[in-house]
């Protein structure tokens, strides 16, 4: 017989199963244990049984569906100030209607494909009668809901395209195609960085302050929880000007959801921060402060470079970033900064 209905406790490892050969049906063997997904996901305080519907056919679990109905609320509190409607149009990524994020919708086999449609209509069903009036499908530079860092998601890259069937399912349910992102990716060990006479100067007139950083807000903290999480400040030496930021997500190895040796690069500060106690600094120039701007400052591309070339020291071996494939000239930047096009994706979108 088959069902769908939420989340029990005793489905973890058939949503594990699921999950293992969703994506190895793309091409991809994602370095993921039961335990891991629990601790990256489930374990979270915030996850609610109901959020997740299993597809169950015969008693095996043979698909499921994660969404957020509260995501609409983005960004999280950390991200506002006290002029919190003016900030709102500042930070990209805010939804003006209530909107779910489908963070992972997966199935396995044949019984899989054939209750998918109906485990998204479901989905879809439960959000509007939450009030959901737009639901978007793949997490994209995801700090909120545990799935950041988690294999093969890693920074967010929606629904990667070699992901077919998924496609095909939301084509067929009047999805359509929100924005397309490009993960880039950069190895730490052979790294060589550009040089110019900019490079040259900055070299010997600056220096690199690296800071432990504490999300305030519940949320994201218990979301990143299995990241070390770091701001990288480029400093003037002689003026102790704060000239550029760049924030760093490094796999925590007590945390085992990420590989310790992988990093992923946020072009989106997080603000405000709590820093040992104390606020982080915020760089009144020279650094990104939404993804709309689309690309780097020199200050930026400068500590970009420093900072990969100082992470094979610390057996971090691999950094990677998601940006909007439309964002050309951000695209450019990194290449020269010897980043590689490593995958694409799209985040899908449907008005309910």
């Amino acid at each position: 017989m088959a069902t769908i209905r939420p989340f029990r406790n005793s489905d973890l490892p058939g949503l594990f199963d699921v999950w293992m050969r969703h994506w190895e049906s793309t091409g991809q063997v994602p370095p993921v244990s039961v335990s891991i997904l629990e601790r990256a996901v489930l374990s979270r305080t915030f996850f609610r049984p109901d959020s997740l519907l299993v597809a169950e056919h015969g008693g095996d679990v043979v698909g499921w569906c994660h969404q957020f109905s509260d995501d609409w609320q983005s960004p999280s509190p950390e991200m506002l100030g006290p002029d919190s409607e003016h900030d709102l149009e500042s930070v990209p990524e805010v939804d003006a209607v209530p909107t779910s994020l489908v963070a992972a919708i997966c199935f396995a086999g044949e019984a899989g494909l054939a209750m998918c449609d109906a485990l998204l209509t479901e989905t879809m069903k439960r959000a509007a009668d939450a009030n959901v009036k737009r639901m978007c499908v793949g997490p994209v530079r995801d700090a909120r809901n545990g799935y950041g860092g988690l294999p093969p998601i890693g920074h967010g890259l929606g629904i990667p395209v070699t992901d077919a069937r998924v496609a095909s399912l939301l084509s067929r349910h009047g999805f359509h195609v929100a924005r397309s992102l490009v993960r880039m990716v950069v190895n730490t060990s052979t790294y060589r960085p550009p040089m110019n006479r900019e490079f040259l100067k900055l070299r010997r007139s600056t220096r690199i302050d690296r800071l432990p950083l504490l999300p305030l807000n519940n949320r994201t903290a218990v979301a990143m929880s299995h990241f070390d999480m770091e701001r990288n400040v480029l400093m003037d030496h002689q003026s102790n000007e704060e000239l550029a930021a760049i924030d760093l997500w490094v796999g925590d190895p007590e945390g085992h959801v990420m590989d310790g040796a992988r990093s992923i690069l946020s072009l989106r500060l997080m603000h405000p921060v709590e820093l040992n106690g104390f606020p982080a600094p915020q760089p009144q120039k020279g650094f990104v402060t939404s993804m709309a701007e689309r690309e780097l400052s020199t200050h930026e591309q400068f500590l970009v470079a420093s900072i990969i070339q100082s992470l094979a020291n610390r057996q971090i071996f691999t950094v990677e970033t998601t940006i909007d494939a439309n964002a050309v000239k951000l695209k450019d930047q990194f290449l020269t900064l010897n980043f590689q096009e490593h995958e694409q994706g799209r985040q899908w979108e449907r008005d309910l």
